[in-house]
């Protein structure tokens, strides 16, 4: 196979960029070509994906986090190429979400026959996302986040921001239409899971599975902060679900409005402001696995 390399020099804090020699030298263990670019932009990465298409590519492999990933997606879709992924960020969570080794290095072998997946592919407003999207406590920290404050990174940079964004967080009325059954609640926060986890290891939606033509929904109702703060930990292993102010369900075509304008984010990139709706997408996305299987149908 001849695949193209795509590395975010910005992912990780420039972690891919750092690991570069190395993950030539990984690669070049694999029975396959490689050519590796470097682009400047989300907007140079896309060209770079359509023009793979027409330079006689047969798969990219992104290496760098799930924005990469996130702002990777309309390209890809518009080529039909498979693509792997490479932990270069510092959540990594569509690794988990899909099952992809976290280790960089063993990401880097790919055999001589490696297996390709369908997953699920969802929109919000029709922005296409990969793993998760979502309204409220979560929007927030990941806002807090993407200042750039040099403390989100995995597990304990996402608990200093949501101690932080607890401080003068206030929960908000939503009215949501799941597959048309409408219903008003006061919230904390709203997820629409592709996949199980977000957040650098949160499993948020424990029976998210990316390939089976619906979206999981966490919703937590109006609880108190020192609540809230009591059931976070219980994100990171799936068992919050079993508090009764936290609802779980799941559909193919939610909505989303409130009389508050309540950014939303997805896959930890901001992707605008209430009323939202989300579906399951316009076609699954191809992806490459590490494997010997044959292709599955």
């Amino acid at each position: 196979m001849k695949i193209l390399v795509i590395v975010n020099p910005a992912a990780g804090g420039g972690k891919p960029l750092r690991l570069l020699p190395r993950i030539k030298r990984w690669l070049s263990e694999s029975p396959h070509g490689f050519m590796v670019v470097i682009p400047k932009s989300p907007e140079e990465m896309r060209c770079e994906i359509v023009r793979a298409s027409d330079q006689g590519f047969d798969a990219i492999l992104l290496c760098g986090g799930d924005g990469t990933v996130h702002d990777a997606l309309p390209a890809i879709l518009s080529t039909n190429l498979p693509f792997g992924y490479l932990p270069g960020g510092r959540g990594n969570d569509f690794a988990r979400n899909t099952g992809f080794t976290t280790n960089l290095r063993k990401s880097c072998r790919i055999p001589s026959n490696p297996s390709f997946h369908q997953l699920d592919l969802p929109t919000v407003n029709q922005t296409l996302f990969i793993s998760t999207a979502y309204v409220g406590f979560d929007a927030e920290v990941n806002r807090l986040a993407n200042d750039g404050k040099g403390y989100f990174d995995g597990k304990l940079g996402y608990t200093i921001c949501v101690l932080k964004t607890l401080k003068n967080y206030k929960p908000f009325e939503i009215e949501m239409t799941i597959d048309g059954h409408r219903f008003r609640e006061r919230v904390m926060l709203i997820t629409v899971a592709n996949g199980p986890y977000y957040g650098g290891g949160m499993k948020i939606a424990p029976q998210a599975i990316m390939d089976d033509g619906v979206l999981n929904i966490c919703m937590v109702k109006e609880i108190s902060k020192l609540e809230l703060l009591r059931q976070f930990p219980k994100v990171f292993n799936g068992t919050h679900i079993t508090h009764p102010k936290i609802v779980m369900a799941s559909g193919k075509k939610i909505k989303i409005t409130s009389d508050e304008s309540r950014e939303i984010f997805s896959d930890g990139e901001y992707v605008g402001v209430l009323p939202a709706e989300f579906t399951i997408g316009p076609k699954p996305l191809r992806v490459l696995f590490p494997g010997k299987e044959k292709e599955k149908k």
